[in-house]
């Protein structure tokens, strides 16, 4: 799994943040908003069996990577992407009145901090479709809610796998314990 972490080194505009991923234009695109400090809170969310920072900035950082090679608005394609997500409270995946609102509460949130494009707004609002009402208007658009999938799936098989894996471990030890009892 890609791991996510924080490094930071003073220079003299402040606090510089990197992100696991070796790639400084896009890490110079997220870092104003990764930096904010009510963003950061969402490294406590769980989404997805992991944290919804973890989680939004993975959407970003291929989102930015497909909307660069296809020569699009990579750099508020990536703005939207980070910011898909941002909302701080736990909610239950499984009720469907959740995953239709969450959109929405992330772009009011989104809106309260950062100045937003209709490309980025959009990004928001339409990361859930089929499952949530707006349409994506922009092919940029489509891409992220392409790639969230893709990232969720991941995300969920990941833990799954870790669980198993657990699991697994779990009978190999009672079974050498009972046999060496034995």
């Amino acid at each position: 799994m890609l791991k996510l972490y924080m490094a930071n080194t003073k220079e003299e505009s402040g606090y510089f943040m990197r992100t696991f991923y070796p790639n400084e234009e896009f890490n110079n695109i997220i870092t104003p908003i990764i930096s904010n400090e009510e963003y950061q809170k969402t490294k406590d969310c769980i989404h997805h069996g992991m944290n919804r920072y973890d989680h939004m900035v993975r959407v970003a950082y291929y989102s930015y990577l497909v909307t660069k090679f296809c020569h699009l608005n990579y750099v508020q394609t990536t703005r939207g992407a980070v910011l898909h997500d941002f909302f701080l409270d736990e909610y239950d995946e499984k009720k469907a009145h959740t995953l239709v609102n969450h959109p929405k509460i992330a772009l009011e949130n989104s809106l309260k901090y950062f100045e937003l494009s209709d490309l980025e707004q959009d990004i928001i609002k339409a990361h859930m479709f089929p499952i949530g009402k707006n349409l994506p208007r922009y092919l940029e658009s489509w891409i992220v809610n392409i790639v969230d999938d893709l990232a969720s799936f991941y995300e969920r098989s990941y833990v799954l796998k870790e669980n198993m894996s657990l699991a697994c471990s779990m009978v190999v030890f009672l079974f050498l314990t009972f046999f060496k009892r034995w």
